[in-house]
């Protein structure tokens, strides 16, 4: 059995925030009233939407093109994985399309990782993608799941929910050193509720603590995690009793910053994970109000934090008590 390094040679990413890893680094919301679709009949009319964007399928393809020509690929001949709410209008060639909610992109990662460290493929490109629309807008919102006064605070007091966001990525991992490299990975099941997370985060604390042993590293070894936390109150609770039973790392999540991707979540962040611990600069955690009785946390307020660690964890949640955690380290 081998036991290959995976190291990331390739990113793109785009964002309400911008375009490219850089631009996730700005620390500024990327909130507005949705112009879009029309959201006169729903209860909130906020979303984080970039500007001068193409079609979902268009902006994939870019994606792939970019990350692709960073890591000097050939992407007719490289496997890709999807990350995607349902399969593409036209054939990308994938091998497979993960529809499984906010877990999937950070799923099709681990698995790629996994293909590449048994030696069964030298490299794998991962790509995802959500465009705010209004189907998925109305049933978040029909739900009570979307932020009510146009801000996603999380791990704060006084939370009102979610925001949409426009996410697309795409990243190639390759047998051997790169960018960085993806050390860790797990996932694991609460077997909980349909919708809910086990309140004390315990299927979220299997992950982190799996992904942490396959990178053979301490929990005092993480300098950062880029939480799944969605401003909504279950999940933000029970995932801050997870990461008060593991350790206490700086945590921030980014959501706060260019909305809830659905499906692309993990691979969006997994981005800006990696891009935050090669600028040495750990984002904020938006919209913060003031400490959740439910759980508090080292949460980053106000300005960048500066990098004590080159190892993070980025970490997903999904309805159905599903979780995932990467563990990457720059350069």
């Amino acid at each position: 059995m081998s036991d290959r390094p995976v190291g990331v040679t390739g990113m793109s990413v785009l964002t309400a925030l911008g375009r490219g890893p850089e631009a996730q680094l700005t620390g500024v919301p990327a909130f507005s009233e949705v112009t879009r679709f029309d959201t006169s009949r729903r209860r909130t009319h906020h979303a984080a939407t970039a500007a001068e964007v193409g079609s979902l399928e268009e902006e994939l393809d870019l994606a792939i093109a970019t990350a692709c020509a960073q890591a000097g690929v050939d992407r007719s001949t490289t496997p890709l994985l999807l990350a995607l709410h349902t399969a593409p209008k036209c054939d990308f060639g994938q091998r497979r399309v993960y529809t499984s909610a906010c877990v999937s992109a950070s799923t099709a990662l681990a698995d790629a990782a996994t293909l590449i460290r048994l030696g069964r493929l030298d490299r794998v490109v991962v790509a995802a993608a959500y465009l705010v629309e209004p189907y998925q807008y109305a049933l978040f919102d029909a739900g009570r799941a979307l932020s009510t006064d146009g801000v996603v605070r999380p791990f704060s007091q006084h939370r009102t929910g979610t925001l949409l966001g426009d996410g697309v990525a795409a990243v190639v991992v390759e047998a051997g050193e790169g960018l960085a490299q993806l050390v860790g990975w797990a996932r694991s099941g609460d077997a909980h509720h349909p919708v809910q997370p086990a309140p004390d985060g315990r299927g979220l604390e299997v992950a982190v603590r799996a992904a942490l042993q396959k990178a053979g590293l301490a929990s005092e070894d993480v300098g950062y995690l880029n939480a799944n936390a969605t401003g909504t109150t279950y999940s933000d609770a029970a995932e801050a009793a997870a990461i008060q039973r593991i350790f206490d790392p700086p945590v921030s999540s980014t959501k706060g910053l260019h909305g809830h991707a659905l499906e692309a979540s993990g691979l969006v962040e997994f981005v800006v994970t990696v891009a935050a611990l090669q600028a040495g600069k750990l984002p904020v955690n938006a919209g913060y109000l003031g400490p959740d009785p439910a759980g508090a946390v080292d949460v980053i307020l106000d300005a960048p934090r500066i990098a004590s660690s080159p190892y993070g964890i980025s970490v997903n949640s999904a309805f159905g008590g599903a979780n995932t955690a990467l563990v990457v380290r720059a350069g």
